[in-house]
């Protein structure tokens, strides 16, 4: 037999808030914001409505947990497809078909975010939290995106946390404005084609060092334009005139 510890109050209750979370995100996507109950939602994850107040603020704070579990989802389902490799991370076929699951999917869920981006559009104090969560959720996707670039070779051209960004606007911006039409996600795929090679490149490989092949390492000669040789014309030689002249990269003269 397995012996099996006994929880402890810290374990028990980050338990209790992911049964809370995940309860919160079927009620929420069912009901809206607006007709959502925390009664129902502490029903659902079977606890009372206390256990909500023990671990959120308030409903918004609750909110907020949903948004970050539904954008680790999201982030899990593209690491899958980045774990397989350099060739993955420029696949825009595969990366648009994830979105398309993740983000377009589930049409209660861009229901649920257009109505609360109307709810705190209408309320500065909540429009503030959001904001300062959306930078926390920017700065998330930036540390997946760098974490993901170094483990398989790549270099961002741009800084992670404004990569981030734009992906995160675009996403958004296209997810919402999303009719069920099968041909969106071609102008998703599109838009990956584009923003993938302006922003991401392969690291080029190490250059060998002469050392290790026991070989004395040779300097690298550039050759100049020949210029004019005394006693003979230009159109003898087929080169513009002077005397041809060598010189090492980044001696100047």
């Amino acid at each position: 037999m397995v012996a099996v510890g006994r929880l402890t109050p810290q374990r028990r209750r980050e338990l209790t808030r992911t049964a809370l979370v995940e309860a919160a995100a079927q009620v929420f996507a069912r009901r809206g914001f607006y007709g959502a109950s925390l009664e129902e939602i502490a029903e659902t994850a079977g606890f009372t409505r206390g256990a909500i107040y023990k671990n959120f603020a308030d409903k918004e704070e609750l909110f907020f947990a949903v948004r970050e579990h539904v954008n680790e989802q999201a982030l899990a389902a593209f690491a899958e497809q980045l774990h397989q490799g350099i060739a993955a991370a420029f696949d825009a076929d595969a990366l648009a078909a994830i979105w398309q699951g993740t983000e377009v999917a589930n049409p209660d869920y861009r229901a649920l975010f257009l109505e609360f981006r109307l709810y705190e559009l209408r309320n500065p104090d909540v429009l503030a939290r959001s904001a300062a969560e959306a930078a926390r959720t920017r700065h998330m996707i930036a540390e997946f995106m760098q974490d993901n670039a170094v483990a398989n070779g790549l270099t961002l051209k741009v800084p992670a946390e404004t990569l981030a960004g734009i992906l995160a606007n675009v996403s958004d911006g296209f997810a919402l404005n999303s009719h069920g039409d099968p041909g969106e996600v071609e102008l998703y795929r599109a838009f990956l084609e584009l923003i993938i090679p302006a922003t991401i490149t392969t690291n080029a490989p190490a250059r060998r060092d002469a050392r290790s092949s026991g070989r004395r390492p040779q300097p690298q000669v550039e050759r100049c334009r020949p210029s004019s040789v005394p006693g003979r014309s230009e159109s003898e030689s087929g080169q513009p005139s002077g005397p041809t002249e060598y010189r090492q990269p980044g001696l100047e003269h």
